[in-house]
């Protein structure tokens, strides 16, 4: 479509997808997604529950590495063309780039070769880096090609080490990360504390409880209960690889008990951070997360790292989950109010650091209006403000890279679709009779009454029609003393608009519908007609065969 000017931004290099199934193998799923502990990201919501072996329980004496040297401990080995290897695991420390040389540790710090990294891919894709400071789901997990040494040569739980050259100072990024990090000491009194001191898989007698474990940890940051949560994950999997489904069990019982103990611990916090795009004045929407930090200093990391990127973010603190409205300006609104209205569903906490991933209604359930009339439901558009601001910061962030003009049309026309199906509030104010109805309670007018709707201009003089997605965004502009609301779809509001164009939130999102726009609206709001009509017409045939096998 490219409807709304976007074009050639700033040069990026693109990802490139590079060996064959590279990086797959660390696919894990649990029914909340949270870092684990030397093992593998749970990146899927369901599917499959395999992983790969985490560090277990590691005594701070036991790290053979430095303060900004890079180490990785190797997770599984799969083999690479006819002679290299392929390493998937996870980087505990420092930083390392292509083609760099390595040292091959034993559990014991004993060095047994050197060899070089031939590329460094995450998720299937080639990066520049391997860095212990990752953001996203994937987090410091990295596949590490290896070109010249078979995949005998290495063996699950082992490291690779560099050390960082001398007088080479860290990054700000790097430097921020370690600043931010839960210390080693730290890491192993919780394992101790949660774990019973037990780092292998099986489950054993002394091994704490259920109520024992949130004892200990309940004087924890959130942080910390996100730490000792992947741990137990990560041993339930490791269990599950000795014992079974039922050894797993066991540990799984105890991580669900420590998860709802973080998200008690989550919902008491005065207040939480969110990276704000510059480019749209909401919360930073990627890949489907939005970011949530429980210290400003991990907000911070975010603003440092996704400028590397060319993301122009801010943060903002905002309280956590009132309820009650405050200001009518957006960002005023309670943390997990806010994503509410914007339709930000699935949350990161602490990204760049141990991070959960969960569901906003975890936090906050949305609600509940299963026993009230629609007609008193309040309107809300979730979905479309979701799609609008996904669109405007692609559209708006200063690079390119391949692809980027397809990437571009798919979200305008998504955003686009949801425009065609929302049910939107239109400022209006009438002269002449009117009287509620007795059955849906809305109000129904006099012929002869003449309807009024509200326009607005731009500094360069066009008029708009202004329509909004919720009570909210109205409240920015028109108070109820002042002008009523009526309910109405875009087909509503495009035969009602006098003016150059349609505005959707014009304090928000400021979404503006010109001639082509509408057009393509239209085209969608007829397609989404046609396609109901044949799903009906199908459904009715459905119910005629059923019949007709009955007779």
């Amino acid at each position: 479509m490219g409807l709304f000017g976007f074009g050639k931004k700033k040069q990026a290099e693109p990802n490139k997808k590079v060996g064959e199934g590279a990086g797959e193998a660390f696919l894990d799923s649990d029914d909340n997604i949270t870092d684990h502990i030397g093992g593998t990201d749970n990146l899927t919501e369901s599917g499959s529950d395999d992983s790969i072996q985490g560090m277990g329980a590691v005594n701070e004496a036991d790290i053979f590495w430095g303060r900004g040297d890079f180490a990785f401990e190797i997770q599984k080995v799969l083999a690479y063309k006819e002679r290299g290897s392929v390493l998937i695991g996870r980087a505990l420390s420092g930083k390392l780039l292509p083609d760099e040389k390595v040292a091959y540790m034993d559990r014991d710090g004993h060095v047994v070769f050197n060899c070089a990294v031939g590329g460094i891919e995450q998720g299937g894709f080639k990066v520049k880096r391997a860095s212990v400071c990752q953001f996203g789901l994937l987090g410091p997990t990295f596949t590490l090609i290896i070109p010249d040494f078979a995949p005998n040569a290495f063996k699950e739980g082992n490291f690779l080490h560099q050390k960082l050259a001398e007088g080479e100072e860290l990054s700000g990024v790097l430097k921020a990360f370690e600043d931010c990090r839960l210390s080693l000491s730290r890491e192993e009194e919780i394992r101790c504390s949660v774990g019973g001191g037990i780092g292998g898989g099986q489950q054993e007698a002394s091994e704490p409880s259920q109520e024992e474990i949130l004892q200990s940890c309940k004087d924890y940051s959130v942080q910390e209960m996100i730490f000792a949560l992947t741990y137990l994950r990560d041993m339930g999997n490791r269990a599950k690889a000795v014992g079974g489904e039922e050894a797993k069990e066991a540990w799984k019982k105890k991580a669900d008990a420590v998860y709802r103990a973080m998200l008690e611990k989550l919902r008491g916090l005065e207040t939480v951070y969110l990276t704000i795009d510059k480019n749209t004045n909401f919360p930073f929407y990627n890949g489907g997360f939005v970011d949530v930090y429980t210290r400003e200093e991990y907000a911070k990391l975010a603003v440092l790292f996704y400028a590397e990127q060319f993301r122009e973010l801010e943060v903002v603190a905002l309280p956590v989950a009132n309820p009650q409205l405050l200001k009518p300006e957006e960002r005023k609104l309670p943390a997990f109010v806010l994503l509410y209205y914007l339709g930000m569903e699935r949350v990161l906490v602490d990204n760049g650091l141990y991070r959960a991933a969960l569901s906003r209604g975890d936090v906050l359930p949305p609600p509940d209006f299963s026993d009230k009339p629609n007609t008193v439901v309040p309107v809300t558009n979730p979905a479309l403000r979701t799609r609008i601001i996904d669109f405007f910061g692609e559209a708006r962030w200063k690079v390119n890279y391949e692809k980027r003009g397809e990437v571009l049309q798919g979200k305008e026309r998504a955003m686009l679709t949801e425009v065609a199906r929302a049910k939107f509030l239109i400022p209006m104010k009438y002269e002449g009779a009117a009287k509620p109805d007795p059955n849906t309670k809305q109000i129904v007018f006099n012929k002869d009454t003449k309807l009024m709707f509200a326009a607005v201009k731009n500094t360069a003089g066009e008029s708009y029609t202004p329509v909004f997605t919720d009570f909210v965004e109205i409240g920015k502009m028109y108070q109820p003393k002042d002008w009523g609301a009526a309910v109405v779809s875009i087909s509503d509001v495009i035969g009602i608009n006098k003016g150059d164009g349609i505005v959707v939130n014009p304090m928000g999102e400021n979404l503006i519908l010109k001639e082509k726009a509408i057009g393509a609206v239209k085209e969608i709001v007829e397609a989404l007609k046609e396609n109901a009509r044949k799903a009906k017409e199908q459904e009715e045939k459905g119910d005629e065969n059923t019949v007709k096998g009955k007779e």
